[in-house]
């Protein structure tokens, strides 16, 4: 009984100091991380690439010329 009794007591030391998380979250973890990094990467290749969007000075599909020019 007293191997038990000390396994049990170095076990409620570990709970006490850290954050107990479950072994079947983690690949739910992995999935989300994932999940996150891929829609980083192709949000930041849509903003920087994609030549269509007005996200900086674009002069070129700029229309305010057309839209002053008509009043």
């Amino acid at each position: 009984m007293r191997p038990a009794q000390v396994l049990m007591n170095s076990a409620n030391k570990a709970k006490k100091g850290g954050i107990n998380i479950p072994v079947e979250l983690t690949p739910l973890f992995a999935a989300m991380g994932i999940a996150i990094a891929s829609a980083c990467y192709f949000t930041y290749k849509k903003f920087r690439y994609d030549d269509t969007l007005r996200v900086s000075h674009n002069p070129e599909l700029s229309v305010a010329k057309e839209v002053i020019d008509k009043k």
